[in-house]
């Protein structure tokens, strides 16, 4: 399993989404005092704010490797969304609140772009595979453990991004 070339196309879909979400026009206008998250979140627990965070994270790997069912196309499709919604948050933070606010408060994500990118490779990579294997008829070697491997690597990232998100992208 080479995933370098997947990888890479990966991140190029994903930088694609982020330069067209920033390119959208965007007419909102925030005041410095709705910078703070939802009073809806800040109310909830540190715990039951990680599980929310962490369960939408996995969500969006899952459905990413999940994607090659479909050959990719939704791994795809969904890697190209997750870039569009960072784009535009930063193109409407950066319009409306200061660069140190805007890093504090989107750093935490950064690390997320590594999981959905490398999710989204490893489904592009069954989605190869099962194209080779069920249209083309050859007889690709499904490479398990290193697949498991990186879903597992893909696991804890979502994780630890959970954890820097409730504990740096809410504090205060």
């Amino acid at each position: 399993m080479n995933a370098k070339p997947l990888t890479l196309s990966v991140a190029a879909v994903y930088l694609t989404g982020l330069l067209v979400g920033y390119c959208m026009d965007s007419d909102f206008d925030f005041s410095l005092s709705e910078a703070k998250p939802p009073v809806a979140m800040m109310d909830n627990s540190k715990s039951k704010l990680f599980c929310s965070i962490a369960g939408n994270n996995i969500s969006v790997a899952l459905i990413n490797i999940g994607g090659g069912f479909s050959l990719g196309a939704i791994s795809l499709l969904n890697t190209f969304y997750n870039g569009a919604v960072l784009g535009y948050a930063l193109s409407v933070a950066g319009d409306n609140f200061s660069s140190i606010l805007i890093i504090r408060h989107l750093l935490p994500h950064a690390i997320e772009i590594v999981a959905i990118i490398l999710s989204a490779s490893l489904g592009f990579y069954l989605g190869l595979y099962l194209l080779r294997k069920f249209i083309l008829g050859r007889s690709p070697v499904f490479e398990y453990q290193k697949f498991l491997i990186l879903a597992s690597i893909t696991l804890i990232i979502l994780l630890v991004a959970a954890v820097l998100e409730v504990y740096v992208s809410f504090s205060g």
